[in-house]
């Protein structure tokens, strides 16, 4: 889906030069923030859910990764892999 900006590009200059608008087609919201990000800037986070065990992923900013918000998200029903 693409997105209007990237949230983390336009906090760094030489990361907004380097990938350009060309990232933005691919970029989604972060279920987290719910900021707009590139495609660069998403990262892959996994849980098994507790209800019936399957494993499940989501992408997600890397500033969210990074501090570990996605632990808190949903967490009764989810158990961290990543």
């Amino acid at each position: 889906m693409p997105v209007p900006y990237c949230t983390i590009c336009q906090q760094n200059e030489a990361e907004k030069q380097q990938y350009g608008d060309v990232t933005l087609e691919r970029g989604d919201y972060c279920p987290i923030c719910h900021q707009p990000v590139c495609r660069f800037h998403l990262n892959r986070v996994r849980w098994r859910w507790k209800t019936n065990g399957r494993l499940d992923s989501a992408l997600i900013c890397r500033d969210c990764r990074k501090s570990y918000r996605h632990r808190n998200w949903d967490a009764h029903l989810r158990d961290w892999i990543d």
